[in-house]
């Protein structure tokens, strides 16, 4: 996770929620140079996610054993219901103890874009890119924060008007629902890891697209088609002088529209940032491995969720026809689609923009003609190729928009699968004993 003066509010907010045992070590003047465990809050993180988890499951064994139960009525709804709050409660704590054991690869993540901010206050306003991180940061905060708030509440609302109605049958219905308030308080901390893991990948991919910036700024003439400002016209009809233009001045003289010069030799450019590409390439594999075991829990409860809310929003279509619970499964529908998004589009834009970095090198080895610049701008370019670095959860799948086409065949697989256990629960509740 990155943690940083633009990212302090995310970082403070997950730590309430268990996920950042940390506490920030400051110089007198306020800037950030170390970060440490916590006993307090680790005791304090851990026993947050196993006491949530395990009045989850006594609200479950209790709906379970109730005389009449508010959602697992069959046999496959049980199996769904109970895997539904598994992939939650198993993702949740992968979460927390990624943050307890992660401590090393969140320090030297941190260095890594520590450097690589420094490097690049040369080329791009530093003052810019900390307010619009900050910006999106407080932005996506509170849109998932919005979001979960009010589909929580609908699908409270919705249990206790279903409870409402077999209250004759089953008197202690509403405590049925109540049972279920832990499984909902861990819902936060599930959104609130898919904000901090995509506010890391995100911050990685801002930084590629300052580098990205910094190229075309800093080498205009290799990619930018040049903008003649003429100040003034002096338009004297009693002078009639014919007009000596030197073709090679004016183009030496072209403003591009950039306020930055170029101070720095272009060698040393190519060198910076090339160091600053390599070091965010390993960024990518270190928040891989500090959030990687929940990153491996989240798309599995991201892929059960699907099949499981696609699977009782078509039962209630077909079945009971109720249209407040259809509209809020569908609802779920869609936050289970934004959750698989928020984890898949983060990673998709950095790496969008770190491969558009061997575009410009390529632009650039094209249309360069300086010898020593070539050989700087060739080993750039080696280094772009050799490097292949990705998301993955735990190296067992890349984290990209290719595993949506995945997911798909995997949902439909599976709703086919419940169908037919649907179907088989009742033909034998209708077969006579």
């Amino acid at each position: 996770m990155e943690i940083s003066e633009s990212t302090k509010v995310v970082f403070y907010v997950s730590r309430i929620f268990g996920l950042a045992p940390y506490v920030v070590k400051r110089t007198p003047i306020g800037q950030i140079v170390d970060y440490k465990r916590s006993v307090f809050l680790i005791v304090y993180s851990v026993g947050l996610v196993f006491c949530l988890a395990g009045l989850t499951y006594k609200g479950i064994f209790f709906d379970v054993t109730s005389k009449k139960p508010i959602r697992m009525k069959t046999a496959t709804s049980k199996v769904v219901t109970i895997l539904d709050v598994s992939v939650v409660v198993s993702a949740c704590i992968c979460g927390t103890l990624s943050g307890i054991g992660g401590l090393h690869f969140v320090r030297e993540l941190n260095r890594r874009l520590t450097e690589a901010d420094e490097i690049l206050s040369l080329y791009v306003k530093e003052s810019t890119r900390s307010r619009r991180q900050r910006r999106k940061g407080i932005l996506m905060l509170g849109l998932v924060c919005f979001i979960i708030t009010g589909a929580l509440s609908l699908d409270i609302w919705v249990w206790y008007r279903i409870a409402d109605k077999i209250k004759k049958e089953n008197s202690n219905s509403s405590a049925n629902v109540l049972g279920y308030f832990p499984f909902y308080c861990l819902y936060y901390i599930l959104m609130m890891f898919h904000v901090l893991f995509a506010q890391a990948a995100l911050g990685i991919g801002n930084r590629f697209r300052h580098l990205n910036v910094a190229l075309y700024e800093m080498f205009p003439e290799f990619g930018r088609t040049p903008r003649i400002e003429i100040s003034s016209i002096n338009l004297d009809s009693d002078k009639n002088d014919p007009i000596d233009v030197d073709l090679r001045k004016c183009v030496a003289n072209v403003a591009h529209g950039f306020d930055r010069k170029r101070t720095l030799s272009s060698r040393k450019i190519i060198e910076d940032l090339a160091v600053i590409h390599a070091s965010l390439s390993y960024c990518i594999v270190l928040v891989s491995k500090t959030f990687g075991i929940a990153l491996l829990a989240v798309l599995g409860s991201c892929l059960l969720h699907l099949v499981a809310t696609s699977y009782f929003l078509m039962v209630e279509l077909v079945g009971d026809k109720d249209a407040v619970f259809a509209w809020i499964q569908a609802l779920w529908l869609f936050i289970h689609i934004f959750r698989f998004l928020l984890t898949i589009e983060p990673c998709h834009i950095t790496n969008v923009e770190s491969n558009r970095t061997i575009t410009i090198i390529n632009s650039l080895r094209r249309t360069c003609k300086d010898v020593e610049m070539i050989e700087s701008i060739n080993m750039f370019w080696q280094q772009l190729i050799a490097s292949n670095f990705s998301f993955t959860a735990c190296g067992l799948c890349t984290i990209d928009r290719r595993i949506i086409t995945s997911y798909c065949g995997a949902i439909a697989t599976y709703l086919v699968i419940l169908i037919q256990f649907k179907e088989a629960d009742d033909n034998s509740g209708k077969t006579p004993h």
